[in-house]
């Protein structure tokens, strides 16, 4: 599979799980898999754009999701998750724009 291939994968994954906030860990999972892969590939986040987004989703957005769902555990934190996929779906459909 090749390198476009694959992040349209991952795109169709995020699309099949961004309806639950219990996907999250699974979701995460997959953004965690998803950098290691791309650091094989180019661990230049100055030159691979795509490498560097999912850190800043992987950082920021999982980050304050995190924080956020440890003070709320009964409500959840359907905000932050929302903002977590949007986010991460974006990455996923910057790096396979044509």
């Amino acid at each position: 599979m090749d390198r476009k291939e694959r992040v349209k994968a991952v795109y169709e994954f995020i699309e099949r799980h961004k309806d639950n906030e219990r996907n999250f860990d699974t979701l995460y999972s997959k953004l965690l898999s998803e950098f290691d892969t791309e650091l094989s590939f180019n661990e230049d986040m100055t030159t691979n754009t795509y490498l560097n987004n999912l850190r800043q989703t992987r950082d920021k957005q999982a980050n304050v999701y995190i924080k956020t769902k440890a003070r709320r555990p009964k409500n959840g934190a359907p905000l932050e998750f929302k903002d977590f996929v949007s986010n991460f779906s974006d990455d996923t459909r910057w790096a396979i724009r044509p």
